[in-house]
């Protein structure tokens, strides 16, 4: 079982100011590459093939069915202008239909913003709230995931949220998390600590944003794991997306077992890593799988200072394939993070 460790209101957003790389130069892979293996890669779709124009998009926050985790989807946005209002009306709207997410809020909520942005303060008020269904975990989600989903915007800029209920303000929603003030987003995202776990002196450890699969394998889940202070930080994510979630998270790796990392290196922005044939030869195959360990490692690796997008190579074949379906041709930057199905 696990212990919550993190009980402040907002642990919200992801955490980007991860120190150093490690490598802050272009340098030699440690292993030479080895003989191409194609493994059905000459059926993949090349990275290389024109994109089409980016769509304009949003987040919003859900949960996870077992309550565990805050997780994002990326939607379409079908009037870009007015993105904030469609973003806290899709919360209860909720457009994802393969039962993977959830919306936190209860049925029948209705969230609305409540006149112009000011100063980065976003009002927002709540009516036809059924507050009982609500645990502590509950509200935190819920309050979470609208901070979440309205601090993501640049224009109107919001980096604060003021809750009103029934245009009151109130001191909680279902008495456990004080909404009298405006919210603001805290500084890591589903950090959990579990049994077992060791000791890590604040001051000595770093916080990674690493992505696991859900257990139904269609999104991916951001976490927060602590490890100690290292230079290496490219090198530390890698080995934990590597080492992969923990057991009893009921969360699922990305990466299959028994694969290593032989090399990084950064050059004008690209992060190129190297990882060992068991990348491919042990992969579990099929299309979203291949997704998810591709997003996975991109965004885990894009979200870093200097990084603009990632190279993925095997044994170091730049072209290769992990399951057959999407070849690794060219630089990938983290993009549409959990597409819902009608995007």
């Amino acid at each position: 079982m696990f212990r919550q460790i993190m009980s402040r209101l907002l642990p919200v957003v992801l955490c980007l100011s991860l120190i150093a790389i490690g490598c802050t130069r272009e340098q030699s892979l440690a292993e030479p590459p080895a003989e191409p293996s194609h493994n059905g890669a000459g059926d993949a779709q090349s990275t290389a093939t024109p994109k089409k124009s980016p769509q304009v998009t949003y987040n919003i926050w859900g949960i996870t069915p077992d309550l565990m985790y805050l997780v994002p989807l990326t939607v379409e946005a079908d009037r870009p202008q007015d993105r904030p209002n469609q973003a806290v009306q899709a919360l209860t709207d909720w457009p994802d239909q393969s039962g993977a997410t959830l919306s936190p809020w209860p049925e029948g909520t209705r969230l609305e913003l409540v006149g112009p942005v000011k100063n980065g303060k976003a009002m927002v008020n709540i009516a036809n709230l059924k507050s009982g269904v609500f645990g502590s975990a509950g509200e935190g989600f819920a309050l979470n995931s609208l901070v979440l989903t309205l601090t993501q915007f640049a224009e109107p800029k919001i980096d604060r949220v003021q809750i009103l209920v029934d245009g009151q303000t109130k001191d909680s929603l279902a008495g456990h998390v004080d909404i009298s003030r405006p919210l603001e987003s805290g500084s890591y995202l589903n950090w959990i600590s579990w049994d077992g776990d060791p000791v890590l002196d604040p001051a000595e450890a770093i916080a990674l944003t690493l992505y696991f699969a859900e257990p139904t394998a269609t999104y991916l889940v951001p976490i927060t794991r602590f490890v100690p202070k290292t230079k290496e930080v490219a090198r530390a994510v890698v080995d934990e997306l590597i080492s992969g979630p923990k057991e009893e998270s009921g969360l699922d790796p990305v990466i299959p077992a028994g694969t290593r990392c032989l090399g990084l290196s950064l050059a004008d922005g690209t992060l190129t890593v190297d990882f060992s044939r068991e990348l491919r030869d042990n992969h579990s195959g099929g299309s979203a799988a291949e997704r998810l360990t591709v997003d996975a490692v991109v965004h885990s690796l894009g979200q870093l200072p200097g990084v603009k997008q990632v190279q993925i190579l095997i044994e170091g074949e730049k072209g290769a394939s992990i399951g057959g379906h999407r070849v690794l041709s060219e630089p990938i930057a983290p993009d549409y993070l959990n597409p819902v199905a009608s995007f």
